[in-house]
């Protein structure tokens, strides 16, 4: 009966022992498990925080207009020389409790022979570091195509719509804001004339400008040879701007910037430009005795005709069109193509 009685309490010890044993691998897997999920929460929620300063940076004007579009500004103006951007730093009132990365990264990459902009956010969600990084296009595609003349009607018809979108955006908000433009930059903007004479005197140049009923025209004078000079019309007849030199002067007139036309251009004498002249709803007469130089690019709708392709020397140049492109509505488009965790 005694023997009966150690079999049983040996059974139970043993029942005993393996349902513990059991009781505590549950357990053990259980809190195993709520680790596991835990440092997934925070993981996911330290890569959200990361990626949501990065949002912020592109999409809140205190950080893009206020921080980030002055930095690309003046990177691409700067050109070839650039100055390289650094940081943006975030507020602490966008910052979750406990979190102190408040520094968003700012560079900017090559690839594939064109600019990327690269932006790296850190966070710090319950201890678990996380480093997101996301890469976006900068430059509108359409100046990236290599192409020196870019009109509806010599391009290909996939960007036909994309041109005449970007053609419209411009005529509609291409404007000179004085805090925007260097004082390295002679700049014109005008809409109250209807002939525009550019010709170079001495060392300097000169722009004068006339419209019906006035004696004498307005002049202005230069000696930047960077220049902004929009040029819009007002009523039915187109704008004729007139790029000339007197009979005494036969030096080149040699300009870089932007030039935006919205009318006639007449260039009698010998011209070089560096950057981008876009023209609309007129005709490029050049003297067929001389051959402009244009480095950058040209933008043309509605034109006469397009003899002027054969007349002059258009290159494209992607280091001119950086340079003034800023200046143009619609140049820089951010696209983000990746954004991931480290």
């Amino acid at each position: 009966m005694k023997n009966r009685r150690g079999f049983i309490s040996v059974i139970a010890l043993i029942v005993m022992s393996v349902l513990m044993t059991v009781i505590l691998y549950f357990e053990s897997t259980t809190r195993y498990e709520h680790l596991i999920l835990n440092s997934t929460k925070n993981n996911i929620q330290s890569y959200y925080l990361a990626e949501g300063k990065i949002l912020m940076v592109l999409n809140e004007n205190r950080y893009y207009k206020n921080q980030l579009l002055p930095m690309i500004n003046e990177y691409f103006r700067s050109f070839p020389i650039v100055k390289y951007p650094t940081h943006i730093k975030i507020s602490k009132e966008d910052l979750i409790l406990g979190d102190t990365k408040d520094i968003v990264k700012v560079r900017i990459v090559d690839k594939d022979n064109k600019k990327q902009l690269k932006l790296i956010a850190e966070s710090d969600f319950n201890g678990l570091k996380v480093t997101v990084t996301s890469y976006l296009n900068m430059v509108n595609h359409l100046f990236d195509l290599e192409i020196p003349v870019l009109d509806r009607k010599l391009i290909d018809d996939i960007y036909e719509k994309q041109l005449e979108d970007l053609l419209l955006n411009i005529e509609k908000n291409i404007v000179i804001s004085n805090g925007d433009i260097p004082n390295t930059l002679y700049q014109m903007n005008s809409s109250i004339f209807s002939d525009i004479v550019l010709e170079k005197s001495g060392n300097n140049f000169q722009i004068s400008s006339f419209r019906k009923n006035m004696t004498e025209p307005y002049i202005e004078r230069f000696t930047n040879k960077n220049v902004i000079i929009i040029l819009k019309h007002t009523g039915e007849d187109p704008i004729n701007f007139f790029i000339q030199n007197s009979d005494e002067n036969k030096d080149t007139i040699n300009l870089s910037g932007v030039i935006y036309v919205e009318g006639n251009i007449l260039i009698s004498s010998d011209f070089e430009f560096k950057g981008i002249i876009i023209i609309k709803n007129g005709e490029i007469n050049i003297d067929p005795i001389i051959k402009p130089k244009i480095k950058g690019i040209m933008i043309t709708d509605n034109l006469v005709n397009y003899n002027f392709i054969e007349k002059a020397d258009i290159v494209y140049n992607r280091e001119n069109i950086y340079k003034y492109g800023t200046y143009i509505p619609r140049f820089l488009d951010l696209n983000m193509t990746i954004i991931k965790s480290n």
